[in-house]
């Protein structure tokens, strides 16, 4: 069991590395004035904006609230996310089918409880069409009302690009009207007639399968007051490179907790596959994919279609690289990016005194995260059901005396710390089971 005794100083020696020391606001680079007085007990809604986010870590662990005399003050950070009654969908009866003068109109039925509609979705097994879709809803079936005017489309043939559902404001209704027609006929479609002997034959060129509708699906508008609240911020910041395949490759950092990424460009029409990739800090550091899909941009009917938005997650260090399958086409000219997030707020709870100001403090990676019971009682659940007064930070002041922490902490270092550990444990584990062989 001697072995053993080696690994109590390498035990110890991680715990005191890794304690951090006490907090002062001279540890932070950036800090910002929260206007007081801060009385004690009351509860303070305080929004974190995107240039506060923007420099702190993706789980905002760097963040600190001080009183004039240097104390900490508890606090907590949720996301602005409201329970509500999810949407629903459901299916219409389809009650009339007609065509004329290559229009086809359908009359659907909605279900009894006449739920708010905002969305319709046609399933279909066609592929290669463009459709233009009227919709119109009424109650009695004598009045109709004007809803959607938009269009469906599958151009697979070509690209990886399919839209069969309109969107349109809520609305509730008994009956929905359908009018769809072609939006264009295919190219090509020059027409051919023979007459021999009494027997007539016309053709239109390629055959085109009649478009079939399997089923017709409304979306209901969720109900309740839930609401999730998004900021956005645009940056400039970031590195543009093309790889050996044409690729463009964006590389960019930020703190922000992204959950989508837009570009903004001046390109007319184009389509491209895009990947983003970011960073998670597990046993090891290691890239991910935190999204995939496709930003596009062309008309058609005469209005914009266009897609110029990923959904994704947030890189654990806030570094990440876009990459834009450009093919056969020149470099997409990217202006800038727009980062949305969820809404973050500080709910502040000064405990032990009023306050005349406190100081918002933020920008220092190498401390670990707030842990104030105040989390337990003010939490994701229930934090719209307290009384809060709301404070808008000042603006930034950046501390020329900024300082790291006596005793840093990071995740790399936690990383290291335990992958030596663990070795130092099977090495000793090893030289142990040797010895018991041996005897």
């Amino acid at each position: 069991m001697k072995p053993f005794k080696f690994i109590i100083p390498v035990f110890l020696l991680f715990c005191f590395v890794s304690s951090a020391g006490v907090l002062k606001p001279e540890n932070f680079r950036y800090s910002r004035e929260l206007p007081g007085p801060l009385a004690i007990g009351k509860i303070y809604k305080i929004p974190l904006p995107g240039e506060v986010l923007n420099h702190t870590a993706t789980d905002q662990r760097d963040i600190r609230i001080f009183s004039p005399d240097g104390k900490l003050i508890p606090f907590t950070i949720l996301e602005e996310r409201k329970a509500a009654v999810p949407m629903l969908l459901f299916h219409l009866t389809i009650r009339a089918f007609s065509t004329k003068k290559n229009i086809t109109t359908l009359l659907l039925e909605v279900p009894a409880q006449r739920m708010a509609m905002r969305e319709l979705f046609f399933a279909t097994p066609n592929k290669n069409f463009k459709k233009t879709v009227s919709i119109s809803i009424s109650n009695d079936k004598k009045n109709w009302q004007p809803v959607a005017n938009e269009s469906i489309y599958d151009f697979s043939r070509n690209v990886d690009l399919r839209k069969t559902s309109v969107s349109f404001k809520p609305v509730k209704c008994r009956w929905v009207k359908i009018k769809m027609k072609d939006a264009e006929l295919p190219a090509g479609n020059e027409a051919i007639q023979l007459n021999y002997k009494g027997l007539r034959f016309t053709s239109k060129g390629k055959f085109t399968p009649a478009f079939k509708i399997i089923s017709v699906s409304g979306l209901s508008q969720p109900s309740g007051t839930g609401k999730t609240i998004t900021d956005t911020m645009k940056i400039t910041d970031f590195t543009i490179q093309t790889d050996a395949a044409g690729n463009s490759i964006l590389s960019f950092s930020s703190g922000i907790p992204i959950s989508a990424l837009s570009i903004i460009t001046d390109a007319p029409a184009f389509y491209r596959s895009v990947i983003l990739k970011g960073e998670r800090i597990t046993i090891n550091r290691h890239k991910i994919f935190l999204a995939k899909g496709s930003f596009y941009r062309f008309l058609l009917d005469g209005r914009t279609e266009s897609r110029l938005t990923l959904l994704a997650h947030p890189s654990d260090t806030g570094n990440y690289t876009l990459i834009i399958h450009n093919g056969d086409n020149s470099a997409l000219p990217i202006k800038a990016l727009k980062l949305s997030w969820f809404r973050r707020n500080i709910f502040l709870i000064p405990e032990t005194k009023t306050v005349a100001r406190a100081i918002l403090c933020y920008g220092n990676l190498k401390i670990p995260a707030a842990h104030f019971d105040v989390s337990r009682f003010i939490r994701q659940d229930n934090w719209q059901q307290h009384k809060t007064a709301v404070i808008n930070p000042k603006t930034c002041v950046q501390n020329p005396d900024f300082q790291q922490a006596e005793k840093p902490w990071t995740p790399d270092f936690s990383r290291i710390a335990l992958t030596l550990i663990v070795l130092m444990l099977i090495v000793v584990l090893s030289i142990w089971m040797w010895k018991l062989t041996r005897n």
